[in-house]
């Protein structure tokens, strides 16, 4: 059983998330508090394996609470629970910087509660297997690849050439904090564009892109509608609206389409398909860490185009479903530490650039 604590000062979203959830036969509601000094002690208390954690709170507010909680149990998933604004957005960065593991945005009504209330389910069981089932899962042989290593971390001097490759990248639950770590790391002469489908609000996506554009050493900004792509910069698609490409990889545009049979929005598979398609074996997708398969059609795509497929190795990501669900497909070429991802992309695109 999941044991969850509730943590809201509304006894209204209380009581919805505590009837939502107990719909589940694997979670079991043990606890609730209605601000965040209650919390903690709940927490202290109870050792709950995932806590939904509200942001405004009086007494003492979720991310002064969030800090305290990590400290004490740091085995304890925390799920946060955003309000839908650019103020909750920034809350909610700041409160993946901190350790809570995902977010989920607060219902305006009952009604939207219920509406969503399987994804509410999936995103507490993805917490609760980020922090506790992954190495059980990582262990079964039939699914654990032999991991291997990147090419040589010497990377040949760049030469002038007329197109770059394009790097797309697929990722969801934990990919804040992932792409945090490991987007700094690609160097400013980086020359390829960076394209990158989070499942992520329409009302965060900017906030997250202004959030990497402080850490990195590539500009990073939202994605427009109809702009021109170019290398050396990454790309981060809007919520809620799936992000394709469109033209030649001399010229690729940015093209959103609204499409409500993926359930994933944005959808990995249909960034993946378009740019297979503009870039052919300029192509590289890489898959990272989440929740679902979405990716898995798309990176078979990139690999019948001839382009290059990524995996982060699943025993490094936060929630190990997306990447292993792309290895599953036998279309990855290379499963690597998310840590080595930057170098492996630096080589990759060198690599295509010479041949």
């Amino acid at each position: 059983m999941i044991r969850v604590l509730i943590v809201d000062d509304s006894p209204f979203i209380r009581l919805a998330l505590k009837k939502v959830l107990s719909q589940d036969g694997e979670i079991e509601i043990v606890g609730e508090a209605g601000n965040g000094r209650e919390a903690i002690r709940q927490t202290e208390r109870l050792k709950p394996d995932v806590i939904t954690l509200d942001i405004n709170m009086p007494v003492m507010d979720g991310l002064s609470a969030l800090e305290e909680i990590v400290r004490i149990c740091p085995d304890c998933g925390v799920l946060m629970v955003s309000a839908l604004t650019k103020e909750g957005a920034e809350e909610t960065m700041e409160a993946l910087s901190k350790g809570a593991v995902d977010f989920i945005t607060k219902p305006s009504d009952y009604q939207e509660l219920f509406n969503f209330g399987q994804e509410i389910i999936a995103k507490v069981k993805a917490v609760y297997g980020a922090k506790r089932g992954k190495e059980e899962r990582i262990s079964e042989p039939e699914v654990r690849p032999e991991v291997q290593e990147p090419p040589g971390d010497e990377v040949r001097k760049q030469r002038a050439f007329s197109v770059h490759p394009c790097v797309a990248i697929g990722i969801s639950t934990g990919g804040p904090q992932t792409l945090s770590r490991v987007l700094p790391s690609i160097p400013a002469d980086f020359p390829s564009p960076v394209l990158i489908a989070i499942h992520m609000p329409d009302t965060f996506t900017a906030t997250f892109a202004r959030h990497l554009d402080a850490l990195t050493r590539l500009p990073v900004k939202e994605a427009e509608e109809g702009e021109v792509i170019e290398g050396g910069r990454i790309y981060i698609s809007k919520g809620r609206i799936h992000m394709t490409l469109t033209g030649t990889k001399e010229r690729a545009r940015v093209r959103y389409i609204k499409d409500d049979s993926y359930i994933y929005k944005p959808s990995v598979d249909l960034l993946f398909e378009s740019v297979a398609k503009v870039y052919g074996p300029d192509a590289i997708g890489v898959v990272m860490t989440g929740m679902g398969n979405d990716g898995s059609k798309g990176i078979v795509a990139i690999k019948r185009a001839g382009g290059v497929t990524v995996a982060e190795d699943p025993a490094t990501a936060v929630l190990w479903a997306m990447p292993e669900n792309a290895i599953k497909t036998g279309a990855i070429d290379h499963v690597v530490p998310k840590e080595k991802i930057p170098s492996l992309l630096v080589e990759l695109v060198m690599r295509t650039a010479h041949r």
